[in-house]
């Protein structure tokens, strides 16, 4: 029985041969055409599902911290403010270029910043595969790399929707190691300036930016060391990458110093840090060097606090990180069985690139160590370099599965691989159990794709929309208001600009009390010139997050914490600066003495109009206390 079913199938399978044969070449040539057309259509589907949803998150989700900041500076900067001196911005460079852009063409919302940001982004993910097809020579590898991605970078639980300096920059890092990567295969010379140009913006929205290019900064340099280049054609790729880096921040330069702007040039920091090799006399003593920032975050926040954070956060992206890892391990056994082997043709082209990825992938994952606060987009940009970088894995597999004789093994090798990535990455589509930073469980499901897809309609009224919104009916579009701590998207929401220059902080608690003393100060100078309308006391939770009660305009916490505690005195500030020396430290005693001044001008010319949520709103009293109406 089983004799005559086996020469049915070889009958068949014989006959299709003779009919693939009986094809004409315009007809098979054609066919693969279309094939390849189904296929790359069926990727695009793929990986336009995560970014798509991710568009539709950030699109729905108002941005009430950095987005917001970034948006109102730009808005006060369109509207004739000088910067440095009328506005005093919180955004690096690119970030608040491409805001002034945004909101120049679309209004004063963050609308126009992100419809920026997804053209970037969708740019970016589109020459990345380019570049991985062209460099791999298969879409199998490209298309792996292109969804992973996708999916990680708009995935809830680490994207931050909004206008995010972290999503310019990976964009940015993006084209330009793809562009180089398309400048070494072909020789395109305009490719070159194009990678130069695009790793020269990454660090204006972030410093960790630089990783790319330091990338690219070692490929160069190591390529005729280790035979692959000459060293005439390096020096050649190094004249073109600095052509590209001198077009695109001359005209910044230009801006910033033809016109006398007040703000940092680019790559001020690190103009900083080489000053610090310098003698004394000719260094920045105002300015101090990165070893320092990293030695301060390590006093904000001990490696012992941190360590776990960031560990947990590695292990939900455990599918990019794994890719990564798996591919550097391969390329190490393929340098070592190499040499030996008899048959060099095991050596690929692509092989030397995986230093230029696995570079960028490091760099990428040791910057988040840098920052006291681990906060969640920090991890973002790990995805992108692990995603080229898990490439290399995928294309090794292409090449085995391609010559090998019993290609069924690597069938089952492949559709064993799906599983586990459909594994590795479930929690990204369908909820995590815990937190990742502070590592308590959830209730329920929490922060999938999923989870955020059931909440975008639901559209809870958040308190600092409804103070938002109080102030936009209840005020003119002249009037001032500033908002104390950081809920800068309350100016976006209420349309209304601030009567400081720098009209939100979140470092109250870091700054040293006679720095903030100093603060103070400056912002009483500004109020007495042109008193707030509304003042918006956010009660806000900031840095370092340890449970401390908010430095409040009112004392509001202050009053139910002393009558909690049962202290009972004639001076109940002297009592609450003591329980905060005994309960939190002194210089968070010296940081609520140094805000009296500010509390004192509130309480004088201000009433509590309402409140919403934490939020406390005042009203400037009319005629304000100690003045007449006019």
């Amino acid at each position: 029985m089983g004799k005559p079913i086996r020469n049915i199938r070889h009958h068949q399978k014989r006959m299709k041969l003779q009919a693939k044969k009986a094809l004409s070449p315009d007809e098979q040539e054609r066919k693969a055409r279309h094939r390849r057309a189904v296929v790359l259509i069926i990727i695009a589907i793929l990986a336009a599902i995560p970014f798509s949803l991710g568009k539709y998150f950030e699109f729905n989700s108002p941005g009430f911290f950095d987005s917001g900041a970034y948006v109102y500076s730009a808005e006060h900067i369109l509207q004739g403010a000088k910067i440095g001196v009328d506005e005093k911005p919180s955004a690096q460079l690119g970030t608040l270029l491409v805001n002034l852009l945004g909101v120049r063409l679309f209004g004063f919302s963050d609308t126009g910043p992100k419809i920026i940001q997804m053209i970037l982004q969708a740019a970016a993910l589109i020459v990345m595969f380019i570049a991985m097809a062209k460099l791999f020579g298969s879409l199998l590898p490209a298309a792996v790399g292109v969804i992973v991605a996708s999916s990680y970078l708009s995935a809830p639980v680490i994207a931050k929707f909004g206008n995010v300096k972290e999503q310019y920059m990976i964009a940015c890092m993006i084209l330009g190691i793809s562009c180089f990567v398309l400048y070494q295969l072909y020789g395109r010379w305009w490719l070159a300036v194009l990678v130069g140009a695009f790793l020269s913006w990454a660090p204006l929205f972030k410093p960790t930016g630089m990783s790319a290019a330091g990338a690219i900064g070692l490929f160069v340099i190591l390529q005729p060391i280790l035979k692959n280049r000459a060293w005439k054609q390096t020096g050649l790729d190094i004249l073109l990458l600095f052509a590209g880096v001198v077009i695109a921040m001359a005209p910044l330069y230009i801006w910033i110093l033809a016109w006398n702007v007040q703000i940092d040039v680019p790559y001020s920091f690190l103009w900083r840090e080489l000053g610090k090799m310098l003698p004394s006399a000719a260094s920045d003593t105002q300015t101090k060097p990165a070893t320092d920032y990293i030695g301060g975050s390590r006093k904000l926040v001990p490696l012992s606090k941190q360590l776990p954070i960031v560990l947990r956060y590695y292990s939900m992206l455990i599918l990019p990180i794994a890719l990564a890892i798996g591919a550097i391990i391969a390329r190490v056994i393929r340098m070592i069985w190499q040499p030996v082997s008899a048959k060099k043709a095991g050596v690929k082209s692509y092989d030397r690139f995986v230093l230029l990825f696995a570079v960028w992938w490091i760099l990428d994952m040791a910057f988040v160590w840098i920052s006291p606060h681990s906060y969640e987009q920090y991890y973002l940009p790990l995805n992108a370099s692990a995603a080229m970088l898990g490439g290399y894995l995928i294309a090794i597999y292409c090449d085995k599965i391609k010559f090998a004789a019993n290609k069924t093994k690597w069938v089952v090798v492949g559709t064993i691989g799906i599983i586990l990535m459909i594994v590795l990455s479930w929690h990204i589509f369908f909820g995590l159990g815990k937190s990742p930073y502070s590592g308590k469980r959830y209730d329920e499901k929490s922060r999938g794709y999923l989870q955020k897809f059931r909440e975008i309609p639901l559209n809870p009224e958040h308190p600092w929309l409804m103070v938002s919104e109080y102030i936009r009916t209840h005020s003119q579009p002249t009037d001032k208001i500033y908002v104390w701590g950081w809920v800068p998207g309350i100016y976006v929401k209420a349309q209304r600009l601030s009567s400081a220059a720098r009209a939100f902080t979140s470092t109250m608690h870091i700054r040293p009390p006679d720095k903030l003393a100093e603060m103070v100060a400056g912002l009483l100078v500004e109020f007495e010139k042109e008193p707030p309308r509304f003042i918006v006391d956010t009660h806000n939770a900031h840095f370092p997050y340890d449970g401390r009660p908010p430095l409040e305009l009112w004392p509001l916490m202050q009053q139910q914490i002393l009558k909690r505690a049962n202290i009972k005195a004639a001076n109940s500030d002297e009592a609450y600066a003591e329980w905060l020396t005994k309960n939190v430290d002194s210089d968070e005693a010296g940081r609520f003495i140094a805000m009296k001044p500010f509390r004192e001008y509130v309480m004088k010319n201000y009433k509590i109009t309402q409140f919403f949520g934490q939020n406390v709103l005042f009203e400037l009293k009319s005629p304000p206390a100690g003045k007449e109406s006019q």
